[in-house]
């Protein structure tokens, strides 16, 4: 159904975020602290449906007006429920680099759908947005998400030491970047 589509592969596929549909949904997510800790959420609790609504409109109209950050559902191709979010929120042009996130509402979708996900992002970045170097940062914690991260093909490159306050105890924040070149061979290694 969606096979030869930019933002959508054999399980999951990209779209708009919709304010109105989706801010529920994540505002249960938002509930979990180490969904908070990894999509980088400045607020120490969960979001509320409301709050979650403001932020996309805010940031979506900064996106329509600037072109420097960018937001996506992820969503199951089966049923078209939101199972993540996938959001750039800076682009240094210039340089031709971005910081990304890349959040799952739930564990097993991450494991269920996160390699798939991060294929058609990691695609979006290099290949539509033309960018040379890419980075997410996820707290040493999440365990799932690291080795989604590394399965993506992605680099260790910097360890923040106890940065993240998670649990009771302090934990490293771990940044991992992709570069054009690595992108290129890895796609046409597939």
């Amino acid at each position: 159904m969606f096979e030869e589509e930019l933002l959508a592969g054999k399980w999951v596929h990209l779209t708009e975020i919709d304010p109105d549909e989706d801010a529920a949904v994540e505002a249960a997510w938002t509930q979990n602290p180490s969904y908070r800790l990894l999509m980088e959420y400045d607020k120490p609790r969960g979001w509320t449906a409301a709050e979650i609504k403001k932020h996309y409109e805010t940031h979506l109209k900064d996106s329509d007006e600037h072109r420097n950050e960018f937001h996506f559902g992820i969503r199951a191709n089966t049923n078209n429920r939101l199972v993540g979010v996938f959001t750039i929120p800076q682009v240094a042009w210039t340089n031709r680099t971005l910081l990304f996130r890349i959040g799952f509402g739930d564990v097993c979708d991450l494991q269920n759908w996160g390699s798939e996900a991060f294929k058609l992002a990691l695609g979006y970045m290099f290949d539509e947005l033309n960018m040379h170097l890419v980075t997410i940062h996820v707290p040493q914690f999440c365990r799932e998400m690291v080795e989604v991260v590394e399965e993506a093909g992605l680099t260790l490159t910097a360890r923040r030491r106890e940065v993240v306050f998670y649990n009771g105890r302090h934990w490293a924040a771990l940044n991992f970047s992709m570069l054009h070149p690595e992108w290129l061979a890895r796609k046409d290694g597939e």
